[in-house]
């Protein structure tokens, strides 16, 4: 930068002294001499010159600027572990720490009610109690080995925990003839 500075003080000062040249030898008619002129345009390349030169010194300057940035953001947290995902919902860690405490107390007394809100969906009847995905495979691994109609039995497996199975409400009848 204090070179680019350098070089526009020297170019200014050089384009001054060429404009002062040419008022000093302009004639009475007005016209400068051929060998002024052939020395006035030398002053005036050495004016485009140096200002090429700024040019190319101020394009160096920014892309040394630009090279310099950082290439991506500097890890603030914990890295991840690759091919871990992050558990999200009912197989976080936060909700399996909140059920299991939850299971400890004693019909969820002494829990926040904010987790006990939480850990519950619906009524208690309905299975308004949730538990962690991984204990949820436990519990139907256990049904698949203890269940004897399970094995025998089309187990369907929802996403939701709705399925709708289609039931005649009504029979037809049948006329006599």
């Amino acid at each position: 930068m204090n070179k680019i500075l350098e070089l526009r003080e020297k170019r200014a000062k050089a384009w001054e002294a060429a404009k002062a040249f040419l008022d000093s030898k302009r004639g009475t008619d007005g016209l400068v001499s051929p060998e002024d002129t052939a020395t006035y345009e030398k002053m005036e390349a050495d004016v485009v010159a140096l200002g090429k030169e700024i040019d190319r010194l101020e394009k160096q300057e920014a892309l040394d600027r630009e090279l310099s940035k950082p290439l991506n953001t500097p890890l603030t947290g914990k890295p991840a572990v690759p091919g871990v995902e992050t558990k999200t919902g009912r197989a976080s860690d936060e909700y399996r720490k909140a059920f299991w405490n939850a299971m400890r107390t004693r019909a969820g007394e002494g829990l926040d009610p904010i987790v006990k809100n939480a850990l519950q969906i619906g009524t208690d009847s309905e299975g308004g109690y949730l538990v962690p995905d991984e204990f949820e495979r436990t519990l139907v691994e256990a049904l698949d080995e203890e269940n004897i109609f399970r094995r025998l039995a089309k187990v369907i497996t929802t996403s939701s925990g709705d399925r709708k199975i289609p039931v005649v409400a009504s029979k037809g009848s049948l006329l006599d003839r």
